[in-house]
């Protein structure tokens, strides 16, 4: 009987949404953190490779934007208007096999219109998935403001 519980125990674990696989969260933790170097290096082109080809941003105060070169622009933008330090700190992540869900708060430095700095942060839900390889890529991404 005990071995009977056991398996079933097992089968309900391994079958749960909501298991984290073994790599998963230092896999995402090493994605977001070159996901940062290439933000803070001004390279836009490398944040752009963190995403899917058919990935979707949601951006606050801007219009849907569709795959990776729409991406790219949006964060050469950031760019170009001065914005740096990024920070990103994930609060919760849910592995769903070949995709997962983050839910994480970001902090930045951003011009204040008056010629200095001001730190600015919000929070951000991702929706990762894995290519063929097995590398994580940002799939849908939305990010507001904290007021």
């Amino acid at each position: 009987m005990r071995l009977f519980t056991q398996t079933i125990a097992a089968v309900i674990v391994a079958s749960s949404p909501y298991v984290v696989h073994a790599g998963t969260v230092e896999d995402i933790a090493a994605r977001n953190e070159t996901f940062k170097a290439a933000f803070n290096s001004g390279d836009a082109a490398g944040v752009a490779a963190h995403y899917t080809e058919d990935a979707t941003v949601l951006a606050p105060d801007a219009p849907l934007l569709e795959g990776r070169e729409a991406i790219q622009g949006i964060w050469q933008a950031y760019i170009d208007a001065g914005v740096k330090e990024l920070t990103l700190t994930t609060v919760t992540l849910e592995d769903m096999g070949a995709s997962a869900n983050e839910i994480g708060a970001f902090t930045l430095m951003a011009p204040d219109g008056n010629g200095g700095m001001v730190q600015a942060g919000g929070k951000y839900v991702i929706v990762w998935k894995t290519d063929a390889s097995g590398v994580w890529h940002l799939h849908w991404d939305i990010w507001n403001s904290t007021p």
